[in-house]
């Protein structure tokens, strides 16, 4: 049975960040060959460590989203041990019941923003409206 994952990957600082982009795809192709199925890939950006790790002290991080069998995890993680542009690799199960709250909190949030951006624009539009009826009144 297929669970749903995300995988952080930090790569080494030494990959140009021309090169991330890369880096994520090669990620995501070896996923795809050990069989899972990508949903999203994200670069997320150069970030300092909070303190030195070994000779690093910032990496380039990458969020990826697939699907794969639990026990193709541990066959990812030996994999991925190899790989020199790879520092480090933290995979999550997505619990999506959270995923699924949050969307239609943000959802939502979008139509609570848009009903005041609607409200402001038409208070402007009578206020507007009225300073033209005053100024013919004149």
């Amino acid at each position: 049975m297929s669970k749903k994952y995300e995988a952080l990957v930090i790569f080494a600082a030494s990959v140009p960040d021309d090169g991330v982009d890369k880096a994520i795809d090669r990620f995501a192709s070896e996923l795809e060959a050990l069989g899972a199925s990508i949903e999203s890939k994200e670069a997320l950006g150069r970030r300092p460590f909070a303190r030195t790790l070994g000779k690093h002290d910032a990496g380039l991080y990458a969020a990826v989203r697939f699907d794969a069998e639990p026990d193709a995890i541990a066959k990812m993680r030996e994999r991925f041990r190899l790989y020199e542009e790879t520092y480090r690799i933290q995979f999550r199960t997505r619990n999506l019941r959270i995923e699924a709250a949050k969307a239609k909190d943000d959802a939502r949030r979008a139509a609570f923003k848009a009903s005041l951006e609607a409200k402001a624009a038409a208070e402007a539009a009578a206020a507007q409206a009225a300073a033209e009826a005053e100024r013919d009144a004149q």
